[in-house]
């Protein structure tokens, strides 16, 4: 980024469902944190645009599908690139998204990691994925907003996260699926993330169902094996809320069983054939309004770059 300049940049990253997880943020190094787990990113996302100008003192505004918001985990992003690069700038991001915000569908983290994707690339053309990445995976962690997410849509794919971390840190290896399958998502703000992941008994009821279920999925990875750890996750780990166990129990009643909670949201994904969408969606829309339901597919790459 010369002197003087005014530059923009663009990248798109995926949104991110997680099924099933298990907390380690115990080290003093938020990019030893994060999580193990397994999910899956999906096609829908968010498209992030920042323009850097050269200003004193730092100056950022964000907006989301238009509107100004106040976005600490963006600004945590921007704040930690700029001290690291030297640089004192005017930080304009436009955060263009498919995600409802706080229905555990990777908002948080797909906002993190394109700001740092864009503005990556902006400040040090050399500066590679994961090395952004992991100043997305930092302003996570230390706001609470998430712990697996950014590994997660780095990688893209449907995933599982073996060792926790920032990506270059943690590892994932994935499952198999059948590549034509479609999955419909319904949720909305619901779970707070940062009050589960600070409250002790949840804690230790999901880390008990995420260390003994994540060893089973290891050892069979594949997509049935996934969807049945991930349902018995959501009953293990108590956090099932009203709605999402109707929902799971309509959609089993006309045997589209292939579907959970998202984790952490008042939200279920559902996986069905093309010719099923229309019935998962006409059982979800019984409980979430049709804004709140889309229909997607698993998407194959992670965050990058766009022109």
């Amino acid at each position: 980024m010369s002197s003087q300049s005014h530059d923009v940049a663009r990248a798109f990253v995926p949104g991110h469902i997680t099924g099933l997880f298990r907390i380690f943020d115990g080290h003093e190094n938020p990019l030893h944190c994060g999580s193990t787990g397994a999910g899956f990113s999906v096609a829908i996302g968010t498209l992030t645009t920042v323009e850097a100008t050269d200003h004193s003192p730092l100056e950022i505004s964000t907006k989301y599908n238009g509107t100004r918001i106040e976005a600490r985990v963006t600004e945590a992003v921007i704040q930690r690139l700029t001290e690291e690069y030297g640089r004192s700038l005017k930080v304009i991001v436009d955060h263009e998204s498919q995600l409802p915000i706080g229905a555990g569908f990777g908002a948080s983290g797909a906002g993190a990691l394109g700001t740092a994707i864009a503005l990556g690339h902006l400040l040090d053309p050399s500066l590679d994925l994961f090395g952004a990445a992991s100043f997305a995976h930092y302003a996570e962690v230390v706001n609470h907003t998430g712990l697996g997410d950014v590994m997660a849509q780095t990688v893209g794919g449907p995933e599982i996260r073996i060792k926790p971390g920032a990506p270059g840190i943690g590892n994932t290896t994935s499952y198999s699926y059948d590549e034509s399958l479609r999955v419909v998502l319904a949720g909305s703000s619901g779970l707070e993330t940062s009050e589960v992941l600070t409250h002790p008994e949840r804690r230790e009821r999901i880390n008990r169902a995420g260390d003994s279920l994540l060893s089973q999925l290891v050892a069979n990875p594949t997509f049935e094996s996934f969807i049945r750890c991930a349902r018995e996750f959501s009953n293990m780990a108590g956090l099932e809320t009203e709605r999402v166990s109707t929902a799971l129990g309509e959609l089993d009643h006309e045997g589209l069983s292939d579907s959970s909670m998202v984790m952490l949201g008042d939200s279920v994904f559902c996986f069905c054939s093309e010719s099923d969408v229309a019935t998962a969606q006409s059982i979800l829309s019984n409980h979430w309004n049709p804004s709140e339901i889309s229909a997607t597919e698993i998407a194959h790459e992670g965050g990058r770059l766009v022109t």
